[in-house]
């Protein structure tokens, strides 16, 4: 991932978290997904997803409107 990008959401629910990546891309928002699993137990964690900081205010309006919260 490249500096600077904003975490726009995050979600112990992967799936989730791609559907809001893949609401962005419709919108021709780009992001990118950071998954940090749990070292003991990988299946458990939290993903975040990122945007440029341009991005940022647009990104969560589409989320909002999406209702992805």
């Amino acid at each position: 991932m490249k500096e600077n990008w904003v975490r726009i959401y995050r979600s112990t629910d992967l799936l989730q978290v791609k559907l809001a990546e893949d609401v962005l891309k419709q919108n021709g928002i780009v992001s990118h997904i950071v998954d940090k699993p749990d070292s003991a137990i990988p299946s458990i964690g939290e993903a975040e997803l990122y945007t440029l900081p341009e991005n940022a205010e647009k990104a969560k309006e589409v989320l909002d409107k999406a209702k992805i919260k």
